[in-house]
């Protein structure tokens, strides 16, 4: 099995003549904005480890625990602002598809900052 090629311009060329283009992302990029992340060390929402909180299992033993943390979290998100990397992306999508190819933002973050930055064709996929 061949390794992956690390070259630059073999690279260009392939993406040259790609026609379906998927950019994915994860919470690094958001986090640059300020988003508490899920497992770093913004992690905790009070005493509770937030991918614990988010869980069926969690809202079956605690709702209104539940409901606080995602209002916690929906009220941290009216502060919070699409950054360079966000816009980027966006940007490099509106060029793209003015070359007629087809992009995709394929992203584990459910906080809309990639809409926000004007990405058109998103897909936030959030979970275990």
């Amino acid at each position: 099995m061949a390794r992956p090629s690390s070259d630059l311009a073999t690279f260009r060329k392939t993406f040259s003549k790609a026609k379906n283009i998927a950019i994915l992302t994860g919470a690094g990029v958001s986090a640059e904005s300020g988003v508490p992340t899920f497992r770093g060390a913004g992690g905790y929402w009070r005493k509770w480890e937030a991918q614990q909180l988010a869980t069926p299992e969690a809202f079956s033993r605690n709702p209104s625990r539940v409901w606080e943390f995602y209002h916690y979290r929906r009220e941290v998100m009216l502060t919070k602002d699409p950054n360079p990397a966000h816009l980027a992306i966006a940007e490099c999508e509106e060029r793209l598809i003015k070359q007629g190819r087809n992009v995709t933002v394929i992203t584990q973050n459910i906080d809309e900052l990639h809409l926000r930055a004007g990405s058109k064709n998103i897909l936030e996929l959030h979970g275990k």
